[in-house]
């Protein structure tokens, strides 16, 4: 067993170096689930246990972490949040936030409901737990906590991450519990405004505008999720939470969370007793929370409880054996890397990559670092040309990427470019070094 156990061991570990840059065909994006919010009857279930993408319904747990840090009294809305070089670099959606500024907890929750701000998730994560990365394990470890046994987190936003997987079931969960065990806070779902700095967003939500009863939740969407949305509505004294992942577009995904709901209201009405009745399911079983690992490490856990903790922990490294093997021999779907993650999990194994995620691959250089926009482009090429020679990097690729603003004006961007994410803010950290204005950028899709 002990082999078997090394064998999948590696063969996990394969997979997770090449996971990033696999261009395996995903399953089915779809998945919709509904359930009563107080009773947890399900009333609409298709395929709620299989893996999605969850996009920026991540959002849904950041805020979670972000109440229970003003419940414990370590935060208040009205405490400033301070916005780092690489909160500030996140691709959109984003505020636009800059580098060294602050935000209040408030505005920044509103941020995240209504604009789903990737640079506000950024910036929340790192005020609580000192980095992204650290404050998606606290993630990842309140999911198990509250019963989501199949969601794993990577990042505080949602934005693009293979390893970042959860279920309509988890998500539902999760909006049950943000209803239950953040009641104050819970209104901010139903926001469908926020100004900030003179500009007014409105919710991506539609059925929080349209929806008769509709009271919250939360949108997403990123080319490999489709379009997803959670929503809770309230009827005759019945609340209930739908969720609907992997939509072909808003409004056909819009136009099924509809369907789905009304048909459970509508069976709610038709029979009044189906609520405990046969439509009753358990919720997910709590699971040990994921072990913190070491930077950079990756470790199998050995028991030291006796002939039944080698079981058990023989019997995980069996199970990450067999879905080891099949990652190796072509099924990267969601399912397959999910139960992946949760057998990695179980077995006490990391998966954290290396700062860059590059292992035996190549590295990502979609990143830049742009110094100045401008209306003129020989301004644009000096200027980058003097920052090049004020940092003695004269062999830096760089370029004047021309392009137009809002209003249609020409406008010409001077970047730095072909650079890892990590290589970009510590570029970025040299120019600011000689008083030179600069921020990290990627092309990511939200």
């Amino acid at each position: 067993m002990r082999a078997a156990v090394k064998s999948g061991v590696f063969a996990a570990l394969v997979f997770l170096s090449a996971l990033m840059s696999t261009g395996a065909h995903a399953n089915s994006k779809y998945a919709a689930y509904v359930v009563h919010a107080h009773s947890g009857d399900v009333l609409f279930d298709r395929y709620s246990n299989a893996y999605r993408y969850p996009a920026s319904l991540t959002k849904m747990m950041t805020l979670y972490l972000l109440f229970d840090e003003i419940d414990a009294g370590r935060l208040s809305l009205s405490s400033k949040l301070k916005v780092s070089t690489r909160a500030a670099g996140q691709p959109p959606s984003k505020l636009g936030l800059a580098p060294g500024s602050k935000i209040d907890v408030e505005t920044a929750i509103k941020a995240l409901v209504v604009k789903s701000a990737n640079d506000v998730a950024s910036v929340v994560a790192e005020n609580i737990a000192g980095s992204e990365w650290r404050f998606a394990q606290r993630m990842t470890k309140k999911a198990r906590a509250l019963g989501m046994r199949r969601t794993t987190f990577r990042n505080a936003s949602g934005l693009p991450d293979k390893r970042q997987l959860t279920t309509a079931r988890d998500m539902a969960t999760l909006g049950r519990a943000l209803m239950n065990n953040h009641p104050s806070y819970w209104p901010y779902f139903g926001t469908k405004t926020f100004a900030w700095k003179g500009r007014t967003y409105r919710t991506h939500n539609a059925l929080v505008r349209s929806y008769p009863g509709a009271d919250g939740l939360k949108t997403g969407y990123t080319r490999r999720s489709g379009y997803n949305l959670a929503t809770t509505a309230k009827r005759n004294g019945h609340h209930l939470i739908g969720v609907v992942l992997g939509g072909r577009s808003s409004r056909t995904r819009d136009a099924h969370m509809r369907m789905i709901l009304d048909n459970a209201f509508g069976e709610i009405r038709r029979k009044p007793t189906i609520i405990a009745s046969l439509y009753r399911r358990e919720l997910s079983p709590r699971v040990k929370p994921i072990t913190a690992p070491l930077p950079g490490t990756i470790t199998l856990a050995t028991s030291t409880s006796g002939a039944r903790g080698d079981t058990a922990n023989s019997a995980a490294g069996a199970k990450v054996a067999s879905l080891g093997q099949r990652t190796l021999a072509g099924d990267t779907s969601p399912d397959v890397i999910g139960a992946l993650l949760v057998q990695l999990d179980e077995a006490g194994v990391s998966d954290k990559p290396d700062p860059q995620g590059e292992g035996d691959r190549e590295p990502d250089l979609s990143w830049a670092v742009q110094i100045g926009a401008y209306a003129d482009k020989e301004r644009a090429q000096t200027e980058l040309e003097e920052a090049a020679s004020a940092i003695s990097m004269a062999e830096r690729k760089r370029v004047v990427q021309s392009g137009v603003t809002d209003k249609g004006a020409p406008i010409y961007r001077s970047r730095f470019t072909d650079m890892t994410e990590s290589e970009a803010y510590e570029f970025c950290a040299l120019l600011e070094a000689r008083d030179l204005g600069c921020f990290p950028v990627q092309n990511t899709a939200r």
